[in-house]
């Protein structure tokens, strides 16, 4: 009887593939020194000038010597808006860079607690608006305190900005599924049309004018980025002139 002895075979990658690999990650990996380097400017160079010119605004306004004639006034004021709505651009497109360039660690977090700091930050405007917070008992949640703070903040006030004329009632609940935990934003304000269910999530987009709703057009953006930072994904269900139902998924354990 004849046996056949067959050799265990090991499939190695050729050289073209391991270049392209070895230039994808150099690539991936100037794009991060890029995006640091972007972050840097961003903090430093473009903040420092920003910071005179609003130094400035503010000592114009307080001399009690310079006499201006209401044109002059108007003109000012419209400066120093600028200005400050310039600097809420900027810091949101900093807080946007580092989830691009930092990964900190996760831990187990009580969701209830994030929630009640994200309601404290937030309770002038709740208050002002007259608004209801209402959430169910929430589960426990792996992931970064920071971010899933500025999360939830995001997501509500997102709720409370575009209320309709009727009193906001913004609900929090989770549920167990398949992928982990779905955590849905539900409010009663003016919805939003199916067709920009997506649109809206895009950085710097917005579907209203500052004058209207202001804003600036980073927070569904960055609020996006940090659940896909976190394994899970953000999206929309909406009735126009009914309300909203901002969903995400987070994972369950940390080896999710």
């Amino acid at each position: 009887m004849q046996t056949t002895s067959r050799a265990t075979q090991t499939s190695h990658p050729s050289s073209s593939e391991w270049e392209a690999h070895t230039s994808l990650a150099a690539e991936l990996e100037r794009a991060k020194e890029e995006l640091e380097i972007i972050s840097y400017v961003a903090s430093h160079d473009l903040q420092a000038p920003l910071r005179n010119i609003i130094f400035a605004c503010e000592e114009l306004n307080t001399k009690q010597s310079l006499s201006l004639d209401k044109p002059g006034q108007e003109a000012l004021q419209r400066i120093t808006n600028e200005a400050a709505r310039m600097k809420t651009l900027m810091q949101g497109m900093l807080d946007y860079l580092r989830l691009e360039t930092f990964g900190p660690a996760h831990s187990l977090l009580d969701s209830n607690e994030i929630l009640g700091v994200a309601h404290t930050i937030l309770e002038e405007k709740i208050q002002n608006t007259g608004a209801q917070i209402q959430s169910d008992a929430l589960p426990p949640i792996y992931g970064h305190r920071g971010r899933l703070t500025r999360l939830f903040v995001n997501l509500i006030d997102n709720a409370l900005k575009f209320h309709s004329q009727e009193q906001p009632v913004i609900h929090i609940s989770a549920r167990g599924t398949d992928e982990g935990w779905e955590f849905c934003v539900e409010d009663n304000g003016i919805g939003i049309d199916e067709e920009y269910n997506d649109i809206i999530f895009g950085l710097f987009q917005r579907l209203h004018t500052a004058d209207a709703y202001p804003g600036d057009g980073i927070g569904l953006a960055l609020s996006r980025k940090i659940v896909e930072s976190h394994g899970g994904k953000l999206w929309v269900e909406a009735t126009p002139g009914v309300g909203s139902r901002f969903k995400f998924t987070l994972p369950i354990s940390k080896n999710t």
